[in-house]
């Protein structure tokens, strides 16, 4: 007779040892205890440490390394390098979760129309000269990419968001913003290559950038708030039904903007 429950209950130990690995890294990677450019120990120290096999210790890492928090080659005797925290698997996670539908295009815009919002409110009271020399040279390339591809116009759109969000200097609305705003350029990007008129999606980003940009530089929050939820509501109201327009509507109107301008 086979005995099954031998084996099941091996499978299941060799599962707690490895998330036990990458509990306890997440866990002092969270609190500081490791930061990047640290090393974890060899493989050979892992084994030792938590008292479990190397099979255990290397599924360990290959999941630590499918999140990005460590990288390691093999035979370096120096351990797996910690490697700074990125938006790069949630990035990942919401591509898979629009391409399969998961999460739709009304539900990505409303969130984005909530972090951006944030995001403008902070950089407005935060900026520092820099940030705003950034701002303005950034402005100027999109200026000049007024009639390149879109795909470029919309690498520098995106690099005006990450400025006001390094400008916020808020970690979590940063990469929350960031991971969305790809989310949402990827589900609507076809609509506006496919659409007649790209150059005045460009132009109508230039404007509301340079809005944007006075209200930052002059510590409006407020304003920079308000023109952040009311463009996102021009641009992508006509690409939801009409329950989502209304709450999209409602998040402008809650912060005094409008949505007929």
């Amino acid at each position: 007779m086979t005995d099954t429950g031998g084996g099941a209950g091996t499978a299941a130990g060799e599962h707690r040892a490895y998330r036990r690995v990458v509990d306890d890294v997440e866990a002092r990677i969270a609190s500081g205890d490791l930061r990047p450019g640290d090393r974890l120990p060899s493989e050979r120290e892992l084994v030792d440490r938590y008292g479990i096999a190397r099979s255990s210790v290397r599924e360990a890492l290959r999941v630590l390394e499918s999140l990005e928090l460590v990288r390691s080659a093999p035979r370096d005797p120096r351990g797996p390098l910690v490697l700074p925290v990125t938006a790069a698997p949630l990035r990942r996670s919401l591509g898979l979760m629009t391409a399969s539908r998961t999460i739709t295009l009304p539900e990505l815009v409303q969130l984005r129309m909530v972090i951006d919002a944030s995001t403008n409110l902070i950089a407005a009271r935060r900026r520092t000269p820099a940030h705003l020399v950034a701002l303005e040279r950034n402005m100027a390339r999109m200026r000049g990419l007024l009639h390149e591809s879109y795909a470029r116009f919309s690498h520098a759109d995106l690099e005006f968001h990450e400025i006001l969000a390094d400008a916020a200097g808020h970690e979590l609305v940063r990469l929350y913003g960031e991971a969305v705003r790809e989310a949402v350029l990827d589900l609507i990007q076809q609509t506006i290559l496919d659409a007649d008129d790209q150059e005045a999606h460009k132009l109508r980003s230039i404007r509301h950038h340079a809005a944007v940009f006075d209200a930052v530089e002059a510590g409006d929050g407020l304003a920079a708030s308000r023109l952040a939820r009311e463009s996102l509501y021009q641009y992508y109201a006509d690409h939801v039904g009409d329950e989502d327009r209304e709450i999209m509507a409602a998040l402008v109107r809650e912060c005094g903007g409008r949505t007929d301008g």
